[in-house]
């Protein structure tokens, strides 16, 4: 709400976007003609004042949208008490296919009931190829990661090197000391993943309360699409959780250097060395 007052059930006042009211010079206390097709195709007509201003947060929306209350609506366009479509709002997105499957249960085949991608395919296109481009920038990202890891622990084993050779001089077998080395490599990837972890949550609670919002051309670009111009955040476990697993996972694999270095290890060479 801009200014003015909300619609009530039995209101017979109309709200107007903020967009549209600059457009038509309009306000509180105007009044606006409304002109459509009723029932069966008869002529709705109806001059009704407004109560409100709203702003809405899609450019093409807040240019063209009028709001009744739905006792007023009925009565200009002469629907006699039905209504065009329902809208059914859930709070989780995982719950889609399981409150579609409820409600087709429910009302059969005497209502059409669409999912939000089946109503908007385009817009599905365009959220499947972000998440694309997302996957390879994240592969990315893991190869470049795990060069960090892997750079980590050769530099661990190198400097080592002299001390894994004592170590198989005075009578420590390889595998025990292989055994080591691969628990503190898996200590150090776990200690690394928990401390990103943790290191993330305040960050992603801040960006879920305070997502950024796009402006300029970028905004327009959404606007077009019929999104809501922001970056959102999850605060879901699994968004960040599993990158965190994925890590830990990487570093893992870079306990095969210094297994295979250890068995290769002659203690003679390095220690002249």
């Amino acid at each position: 709400m801009v200014k003015g007052e909300y619609l009530t059930a039995s209101s017979n006042k109309a709200l107007i976007a903020s967009g549209l009211a600059e457009i038509l010079k309009t306000g509180i206390g105007d009044s606006i003609v409304i002109l459509g097709q009723g029932y069966h195709g008869q002529t709705a007509a109806a001059l009704i004042p407004i109560c409100g201003v709203v702003k809405l947060p899609f450019e093409s929306m807040n240019n063209a949208m009028v709001f009744l209350s739905l006792q007023n609506a009925q009565e200009v366009f002469s629907t006699n008490g039905g209504i065009t479509s329902l809208p059914v709002m859930i709070d989780n997105i995982q719950h889609l296919e399981q409150t579609n499957a409820a409600l087709r249960q429910i009302f059969g085949d005497k209502y059409d009931i669409m999912k939000w991608n089946e109503m908007m395919p385009d817009l599905e296109q365009n959220i499947e190829v972000d998440n694309a481009s997302g996957i390879i920038m994240l592969g990315i990202l893991y190869i470049v990661i795990g060069f960090g890891v892997f750079g980590t622990i050769m530099m661990m084993v190198s400097e080592r090197t002299k001390e894994f050779g004592i170590l198989v001089s005075v009578g420590m077998q390889k595998w025990k000391l292989i055994l080591v080395t691969a628990i503190e490599t898996i200590l150090i990837s776990f200690i690394g993943a928990l401390t990103g972890i943790l290191g993330s949550i305040p960050i992603i609670i801040y960006l879920k309360l305070n997502p950024i919002r796009l402006t300029g051309e970028a905004a327009k670009i959404y606007d077009q699409l019929g999104i809501e111009p922001i970056f959102a955040f999850s605060s879901e476990p699994v968004v960040f959780m599993s990158q965190a697993v994925v890590v830990f996972l990487i570093a893992l694999v870079t306990i095969l250097y210094p297994l295979f270095y250890i068995r290769k290890l002659q203690p003679v060479k390095v220690l002249r060395g």
